[in-house]
């Protein structure tokens, strides 16, 4: 017979912050992941498209939201809105291929980070690795998750 989990088991998994990724190459997503067990803390929630968050936005608490998904920039400026509205003190990062004014120029006016490919090791640190690390103050913030 299965063993049922224990009700504040349960409970501490469902709060834990989670780290969400919408991007079409597996290995961005795994270079996140990386980090996120280098900390010990968090959980990743991946989507292959930015648009697919929407359709089914993550019940977790969420402490940072990655776009890396290579979709249109006036996609992204309406998914940026949604996501302010839904997550309004929420960090979003917005990864693009270095030169792209468009892309760079919509995650800005959305509220996003922007960050040009490839982004490298030290970078994914300093992204996760923050809020993370900050996930006592992130985790009592009104507004998150």
């Amino acid at each position: 017979m299965p063993r049922v989990p224990e009700r504040h088991s349960v409970a501490r998994h469902r709060d834990r912050l989670c780290i969400v990724v919408a991007c079409e190459d597996a290995a961005e997503a795994a270079d996140v992941g990386c980090h996120i067990s280098q900390v010990h803390t968090g959980t990743l929630v991946t989507y292959r498209k930015a648009e697919d968050i929407l359709l089914n936005a993550p019940a977790g608490r969420v402490a940072l939201i990655v776009l890396a998904g290579g979709d249109d920039p006036s996609h992204i400026g309406r998914i940026l809105s949604w996501i302010r509205r839904r997550w309004p003190r929420c960090p979003v990062a917005v990864i693009g291929n270095g030169g792209d004014a468009a892309m760079e120029t919509a995650a800005r006016i959305g509220g996003a980070s922007y960050l040009a490919r490839p982004v490298g090791p030290e970078q994914w640190v300093a992204l996760v690795g923050h809020v993370l690390t900050m996930r006592g103050r992130i985790a009592t913030e009104a507004g998150l998750g």
